[in-house]
């Protein structure tokens, strides 16, 4: 039931920013700045209970461990990334938000580059 009281925070929230910004449009962007960063904190118990759970799968799993963090590192990289991008995009800045997606992106891809070459060393032992 979280996602029903983010989801019309989030939709009183773009109502009362829609009223704001007809009358000072810088507070506006603030207002919802604050508003992204308090439903980022409603989300990080979450993301802590998710990082919880998957710490012990990867002590179940044993060698697996690092593979986990990477996950997680590469779910965090998404998330901060798409939101700063949409911040950016809101505030009329659309070519800055999709270079810092982009830049995510390319992150995302550094950060997954170890399980790439396991793959391909995996694949190189059994041939």
């Amino acid at each position: 039931m979280e996602i029903v009281k983010i989801g019309l925070l989030g939709l009183v929230s773009v109502g009362i920013a829609t009223f704001i910004k007809q009358t000072r449009p810088e507070l506006s962007y603030l207002f919802v700045v604050c508003v992204g960063l308090f439903l980022f904190y409603l989300c990080f118990d979450a993301f802590m209970t998710v990082a919880d759970m998957t710490r012990q799968i990867g002590e179940t799993v044993g060698n697996y461990d690092k593979y986990i963090q990477m996950l997680l590192k590469i779910v965090g990289i998404s998330y901060i990334s798409e939101f700063c991008g949409g911040m950016c995009k809101d505030a009329g800045y659309q070519t800055l938000g999709k270079q810092v997606e982009t830049a995510g992106k390319f992150c995302v891809l550094l950060t997954g580059l170890p399980v790439f070459f396991t793959l391909i060393d995996t694949i190189r032992e059994y041939f």
